[in-house]
């Protein structure tokens, strides 16, 4: 009777030590992927709010565009335009001089 209460024993702790093995088993992979999903979840979060304000500056920039002031604001500055009334004038900075300079020191070499 003293080898069955062991055997019996034996068979229930192998029982319960096969059931905590296969709920780890089943239970420890899940969490990790689960664990893992939330930190993937919060770089594409966060990358989507990084598109997002992007977006909504460009939707800011269309929205300029689409105004008479800012028409004529790149008109001006990128393509040199002007209304039909006035005149263009395009100022040229005068050609440069080289002004002939000593070779003596503080103005070059004075080592020899």
């Amino acid at each position: 009777m003293a080898r069955s209460g062991t055997t019996r024993r034996l068979s229930l702790l192998a029982v319960t030590l096969t059931s905590v093995a296969a709920a780890l088993a089943l239970g420890v992979v899940p969490v990790r992927d689960w664990l893992g999903q939330r930190v993937r979840t919060a770089d594409l979060q966060a990358q989507v709010e990084e598109v997002e304000a992007l977006n909504s500056g460009y939707e800011d920039r269309i929205d300029a565009l689409n105004t008479d002031e800012e028409i004529e604001r790149r008109a001006r500055s990128d393509y040199n335009l002007v209304m039909p009334d006035e005149e263009a004038y395009a100022v040229v900075p005068p050609p440069r001089v080289d002004h002939p300079v000593p070779r003596i020191w503080p103005f070059g070499d004075w080592t020899g």
